[in-house]
């Protein structure tokens, strides 16, 4: 277990007595200053407040350093990690994404799941190729038939994909080449399905136009009138990746001039500050057809302010924004690949519980005792902890491992477990082996299932303990535990493992 320095502890004691003499020194100047002036009430009073004012400020300070001393390191690190110090130049952004790929190799020499593994390759390879011949990828964002892929038609000059009345007409994401002056490479331009459909279908096509926004370089969210909250969120999401936005308020052929000016300057108070008003712009990708005595007539889509808008983005900041996003890629593949590797800790650790747990109920059923003796337990439960901590990267000899299990023993037994543990594995035993519950309290089965249970709260403990590096979290131990409990309940293991038990130690007894 971690504690602090003595050194640290000498230093902040030190200090304090410094400050405390000198606090007294103060006071007592201040006293004989009282006393000379004590003729004259208002210097007097004078005094005595800035006295006051200092013990308050004394105070305040000394509460102040000693939260700090108190707290453990992990947390300093932890807070410092939430909002983490972005490059601010090219080459600073190019060099971190470089470093993130690099961990990242590493990582997946971790990872024992070789369908996982190639999947986080072949990403990091495409990223990588990104990196060094940035093409710049244009997605096309919103809500089913707001005209996403009249947009894309009209900006490419081309029928490229189907569009229709239909509610999500676009049913998979759809990758185009796209030419524009002044970008040395074709821009890649994608219409995705879109969000806020209903049925299992609607939510897997928002998911998969999610995961492609987050993969642009610059989006175009495009509505076809006011917007809703439910469309303002994800956006918000998007926008806090450090996503660039252009807002296209299309099918303005809608609306009357009066009324598209009342809309556009609506919109543009909506998203105020996530996009700037000169990028929520209006479209008209599909105007209606008009009808004009016995001949129909379409009229030309108008959207060259919008495509002059992406030009001008794309021309000044596609450097920039292609770098942002290789950054943001490389962070998310770091975070998809901590979580794969956690999940890989976390089922070996299990394994671990399991082997423990039915050690401790097979050693309490072979040698009963009057009651749930939690120590014994703890003395079996000290080297478990020494493998899961072997599992998480912590080495640690038997001792810190009888240490850390003891201390969570009393605090099975200070929370009243071993009572609820009991009671619930009478009954359990009870409803299945089809006997009196006053028959069960003196036999071993009881005590066994009931042993196993706890070690299996404890071993689940250990490991929010060991994945937190070695701390239990603001609410302690205890919160930690209850979780455990909680958790363990809900799922219905406990049932389980007691009809398991019982078929392995109290139905084959002799």
């Amino acid at each position: 277990m971690r504690s602090v320095p003595y050194v640290r502890l000498l230093l902040l004691l030190a200090l304090l007595a410094f400050f405390t003499g000198l606090l007294v020194w103060l006071i007592q100047s201040f006293l004989d200053l009282y006393y000379a002036t004590r003729y004259h009430p208002i210097l007097g009073g004078l005094l005595i407040a800035v006295l006051v004012l200092l013990l308050l400020v004394f105070l305040a300070a000394s509460l102040y350093y000693l939260f700090l001393f108190r707290r453990h390191p992990s947390e300093k690190a932890s807070e410092g990690s939430q909002r983490p110090a972005l490059p601010e130049n090219a080459a600073d952004k190019r060099l971190v994404t470089q470093q993130n790929l690099a961990q990242l190799e590493a990582q997946m020499a971790q990872i024992q799941d070789q369908v996982a593994r190639a999947a986080l390759a072949e990403r990091s390879a495409l990223l990588a190729k990104h990196l060094a011949q940035p093409q710049l990828k244009v997605v096309v964002f919103g809500t089913g038939s707001a005209g996403k892929t009249s947009l894309v038609n009209a900006l490419l000059g081309r029928r490229a994909g189907a569009v229709g009345a239909t509610l999500g007409t676009t049913e998979a994401a759809t990758l185009y080449e796209w030419s524009l002056p002044g970008i040395p490479e074709p821009v890649q331009i994608m219409d995705c399905p879109g969000i806020l459909e209903i049925g299992p279908a609607g939510v897997m096509r928002e998911s998969e136009a999610r995961a492609q926004a987050e993969a642009a370089d610059l989006l175009l969210v495009v509505v076809d009138g006011d917007l809703r909250q439910s469309e303002v969120d994800p956006l918000r999401q998007l926008i806090a990746l450090g996503k660039r936005a252009l807002l296209i308020f299309n099918k303005i052929d809608r609306y009357t001039p009066e009324e598209q000016q009342i809309l556009l300057q609506r919109l543009r108070e909506r998203v105020a500050p996530l996009i700037s008003p000169q990028d929520v712009l209006m479209a008209c990708a599909a105007p209606a057809p008009i009808q004009v005595g016995s001949q129909t007539w379409r009229p030309e889509a108008d959207v060259a302010v919008v495509k002059d808008r992406i030009q001008a983005v794309l021309y000044a900041e596609g450097g920039s924004l292609a770098l942002d996003n290789a950054l943001l890629q490389s962070q998310q593949l770091g975070e998809t690949a901590k979580r794969i590797i956690q999940a890989q800790l976390r089922q070996q650790a299990e394994q671990v519980i399991d082997r423990f747990q039915w050690i401790v109920t097979g050693v309490v059923f072979a040698n009963p005792i009057p009651a749930v003796d939690l120590l014994a337990i703890a003395a079996i439960n000290a080297q478990m902890v020494v493998e899961l901590g072997s599992v998480y990267g912590c080495q640690m000899n038997l001792q810190q491992g009888r240490e850390l299990a003891l201390s969570l023993a009393k605090t099975l037994a200070s929370l009243g477990l071993v009572e609820g543990a009991i009671q619930l594995t009478t009954g359990i035993l009870a409803t299945v082996a089809e006997v009196s519950v006053v028959g069960f309290l003196v036999t071993a089965p009881i005590q066994a299932a009931s042993a196993g249970y706890l070690t299996r709260i404890a071993g689940k403990s250990f490991i929010e303990y060991f994945q937190r590096n070695q701390t239990w979290g603001e609410g302690g131990m205890q919160a930690v535990v209850k979780a455990q409990v909680q958790s363990t309940q809900k799922s219905g293991w406990l049932q389980d493992f007691v009809r398991e038990a019982s078929k392995r130690i109290f139905f084959q007894k002799d």
